[in-house]
């Protein structure tokens, strides 16, 4: 189990060979889909939050949902100036449960294929909606939420839910975790449940 709060988030992106791929840099092959699974999932957010995204929004709530068992899914929330919060949600292909697995497609055919080709080839299926008033209230709620960091459990599960949060505006925020038990992974279960037809 773990929880992270982190207020800055660097990578160093891999690079690409093919028709659908950008030229990679010399020397930039061989991550492995592991490695690469945070910056392509990052990447595949912020290309669908455009070149200025802050024209119109105000920050961003990023959510990977990612449990033992069933396939993973994320969530992109632009808080939009004026009109209510755009949602859009990311679900992978029948029968795939995990990114790492596409990354591995993908890179066995392109071995230097860069993060944003990666990220653009990625065969998700998106869904884009306008948030609802429930929504709207939970996403009032996120930014009352009040965490703090907790040590490491003696109980181990096998079976856990890992939440990963990221904010991105005036501030940037990271939180990793698979306790239920804190006020983030509780929120995050409370807005996914108002979303239809997610991968639960």
């Amino acid at each position: 189990m773990r929880i992270a709060m982190l207020v800055v988030l660097l990578f160093t992106p891999a690079a690409a060979q093919n028709p659908k791929l950008a030229v990679p840099k010399k020397g930039s092959c061989g991550a492995s889909a592991e490695l690469l699974y945070r910056p392509v999932v990052r990447e595949m957010w912020r290309h669908d939050e455009g070149e200025h995204p802050y024209v119109i929004a105000k920050g961003f709530i990023r959510i990977a949902d990612r449990p033992a068992w069933s396939p993973e899914y994320f969530i992109d929330v632009r808080l939009n100036r004026h009109d209510p919060a755009t949602i859009i949600t990311y679900a992978l292909p029948k029968g795939t449960k995990w990114v790492t697995s596409l990354l591995q497609d993908l890179l066995e055919e392109n071995p230097c294929a860069d993060v944003a080709s990666l990220a653009a080839a990625l065969p998700v299926r998106k869904r884009t909606l306008s948030a609802n008033q429930s929504m709207e209230e939970l996403i009032e709620q996120f930014f009352a939420i009040r965490s703090a960091p907790r040590p490491i459990s003696d109980v181990v599960r096998l079976d856990a839910t890992e939440y990963e949060v990221e904010f991105v505006g005036s501030d940037t925020l990271i939180f990793d975790s698979d306790d239920d038990r804190t006020a983030m992974v509780k929120w995050v279960q409370s807005f996914v449940s108002v979303i239809p037809d997610l991968p639960r």
